[in-house]
């Protein structure tokens, strides 16, 4: 990609620059300056220019589909990561069933579908001049898509702030790196997993977490146990879960719902809770989580989550902005299938449609949202749901709930073609 790169230097400033001012409200209008003053990093589109945000399931496949539904678009993915790893599954990662290469995709077909990769990291937006800031300089658009994913409310625990760098989430790429290396040197005794109170990233994610880690325990006959505390009163899928806690892994999980984190000690080894103190030996602590700071520096949001326009998820306040997959607060899981739907079903048909000068279709798509969930390395079990949207009050309405909360091994291959099929489409 060619186009004037600034220095490391200006990139400091300018990045420094942007993260101190709050960038919401008046703070995005006193930002101006410093973003006029960013070199542009790509020259003039040849068409209209879609900008989107983040490499993951949402903003690779609206990419993709921009550029099968009309090639003429100047399509720019930036992500500040060089190479994709997809949470959905990477619970068999940490357990050690599968490698890590197993998850892990690079970008170069999308390139040599003529779609721009910016491997840059999102610093802010000036909605006025509708261009994206990035370390690398600025990117005009025509449309923006923000799919940023997720952030931890690290200060919401007490304590964690302090020792945040010493215990790895693994609810976001390539965190699992440093956990699983932590799970590898465990050698007995409590491993502890916590779940905030909702919304987070993935719902039924612990839970299957639990149960694998419980395997790897197991089956490497080490003298621990998987210690799970969660905020809520039942996971999903719970027959599931609950079953194989029991019939699996009676001596090596311990299951405490409806009890809340608030402090970790880490130099005793303790997590606070509503139900007392619990000791660890290793600790995996799930913090609450929030839309990633980019929508709130583009001003998009004032709160955790983003309101969007359903069912084409517009920006409340900005007719060029679209918020997908996590970021939103519209109700339905926060999951990488339904990024993927409607990246693809909804933000960009809309956006194609709009160019094109055409009305988008109506009704709009349905999107559909399945997850499946390993118990031991073999047998999976899943829950399935089709979701329209309630007009009135704006937000995902479930039209079919579907599951199968029996484990087999059936249901595991399943959900090994299911992520084959996704790739393929994002990656192939």
């Amino acid at each position: 990609m060619k186009g004037k790169r600034v220095s490391r230097r200006t990139v400091l400033k300018t990045g420094l620059a942007a993260a101190g001012a709050g960038l919401l409200g008046g703070a995005v209008r006193a930002q101006q300056a410093h973003y006029a003053k960013s070199p542009l990093l790509l020259g003039p589109a040849r068409g209209n220019r879609v900008v989107i945000v983040g490499g993951g399931w949402g903003g690779v496949t609206t990419a993709r589909t921009l550029k099968r539904l009309d090639p003429g678009i100047d399509v720019v993915l930036v992500e500040p990561k060089e190479i994709f790893m997809s949470c959905p599954l990477s619970n068999l990662y940490l357990a050690g069933v599968k490698d890590l290469h197993f998850f892990t995709f690079d970008y170069t077909n999308l390139v040599k579908d003529g779609i721009h990769f910016v491997n840059e990291r999102a610093l802010g937006v000036d909605r006025d001049r509708k261009r994206l800031l990035t370390t690398g300089g600025s990117i005009a658009y025509d449309y923006l898509v923000l799919s940023p994913g997720v952030e931890y409310a690290y200060e919401r625990v007490a304590g964690l702030g302090e020792v945040k760098h010493l215990l790895p989430v693994g609810f976001r790429p390539f965190e699992h790196v440093a956990l699983r290396r932590q799970i590898e040197n465990f050698k007995g005794g409590d491993l502890v997993i916590t779940v905030p109170k909702g919304p987070y990233r993935c719902p039924p994610g612990p839970y299957e977490r639990a149960a694998m880690l419980a395997w790897y325990l197991k089956t490497n006959k080490i003298k621990g146990k998987v210690v799970l505390i969660s905020a809520a009163a039942k996971p999903p899928k719970a027959p599931g879960f609950l079953a194989a806690y029991d019939e699996l892994y009676a001596d090596y999980l311990e299951y405490y719902p409806n009890t809340e984190v608030t402090g970790v000690d880490y130099g005793r080894k303790v997590i606070q809770t509503s139900l007392g103190e619990f000791d660890f030996d290793l600790l995996n602590l799930i913090p609450p989580m929030r839309a990633a700071e980019i929508v709130r520096k583009a001003g998009v949001t004032d709160g955790d989550w983003v309101d969007v326009r359903l069912p084409w998820h517009l920006a409340k306040n900005d007719d060029f902005i679209y918020v997908l997959g996590d970021a939103d607060s519209a109700g339905g899981p926060k999951s990488g299938k339904l990024a993927f739907e409607e990246g693809k079903n909804r933000v960009a048909v809309h956006i194609a449609a709009r160019i094109a000068g055409k009305e988008p279709p109506a009704p709009p798509p349905e999107v559909k949202n399945i997850c499946y969930s390993f118990v031991n390395d073999e047998e999976a079990i899943w829950i399935a749901a089709r979701y329209g949207w309630d007009a009135v009050k704006k937000r995902r309405k479930v039209l079919e709930l579907k599951m199968d909360t029996k484990r087999t091994a059936k249901n595991g291959s399943l959900a090994y073609d299911w992520a084959f099929e996704h790739w393929g489409y994002m990656f192939g």
